[in-house]
């Protein structure tokens, strides 16, 4: 297996954060579909998360076709069930269609006890897996977004989080503001001790989201260096690179991460699944 294959994509609706200078600093214009990145950056591996957009599933699953393997977000499947059905739906037409992922899991988790829901029932979660791997469709991988930020603080809160962890194939670990980059390899350590039988991947942004601003080229190809290395040990299986929304817009980060695949892409990766 290429190092490529191990690299997905954060896929957003095209020009989401167009002219979002007021949230996250960016007040510039995109038109890059995630096709289109995927397309210029040499992977073949999207998760599509709306954001709230209304979107044309099947439009963007027919765009993603020629791509090895798609993942579609759905938090929302712990109030309405029938998203999982969604979801099935459409593996059985596009065969690619083969993982779900759970964005923010523990700020959505917060956010639904401020709405006055019950909190998150692990029980849940395990129902959720078990209706992803038992189908008339195939098994579809389960993963859950989690923020550097959000462990290592409190061994007693991190042991208490494991019942979470447990009911999902995955975890995508994410470093949110490019300050806290030089934590990453410390953070990298809880996390193991947290997912002990869970897969890994890496979360990369590319425009620096938590402080509003550009994302420096050395701080990413920094993370991206430091990913690769935990790849070909074999203690993670991927990266996951944030996101198309940008990816056009002239931004020092893209250029580098788009040469960093260049010299790194097609490298042989040893002992992957």
């Amino acid at each position: 297996m290429k190092l490529r294959e191990c690299i997905w994509l954060w896929g957003h609706p095209e020009g989401g954060f167009n002219n979002n200078f007021a949230n996250y600093g960016f007040h510039g214009e995109s038109r890059m579909t995630p096709a289109e990145f995927c397309y210029c950056f040499g992977i073949g591996k999207v998760f599509m998360v709306p954001m709230g957009f209304k979107v044309n599933r099947r439009q963007y699953n027919k765009s993603f076709s020629p791509l090895s393997e798609l993942g579609w977000e759905c938090f929302g499947a712990l109030d309405d069930p029938e998203k999982i059905d969604t979801i099935l739906s459409d593996a059985k037409e596009f065969p690619n269609l083969k993982a779900t992922v759970f964005d923010d899991f523990i700020q959505q988790s917060d956010a639904r006890i401020k709405d006055g829901k019950e909190p998150i029932d692990p029980k849940v979660l395990w129902d959720i897996r078990t209706r992803l791997r038992e189908n008339n469709v195939r098994p579809l991988d389960m993963w859950m977004v989690l923020y550097t930020h959000e462990f290592g603080l409190d061994e007693r809160n991190d042991a208490s989080f494991k019942k979470y962890i447990e009911p999902f194939d995955g975890v995508i670990v994410w470093n949110w503001k490019e300050s806290d980059a030089d934590l990453i390899p410390e953070k990298f350590e809880h996390f193991k001790k947290m997912t002990p039988n869970s897969r890994r991947m890496f979360g990369c942004y590319l425009w620096n989201f938590g402080e509003s601003k550009e994302a420096t080229a050395d701080a990413v190809i920094k993370q991206l260096d430091f990913y690769r290395e935990k790849i070909l040990s074999g203690e993670a299986e991927g990266i996951v690179l944030h996101t198309n929304t940008m990816a056009d817009a002239d931004l020092a980060a893209y250029d580098a991460t788009l040469e960093w695949m260049k010299l790194h892409g097609d490298e042989e990766i040893p002992n992957q699944r």
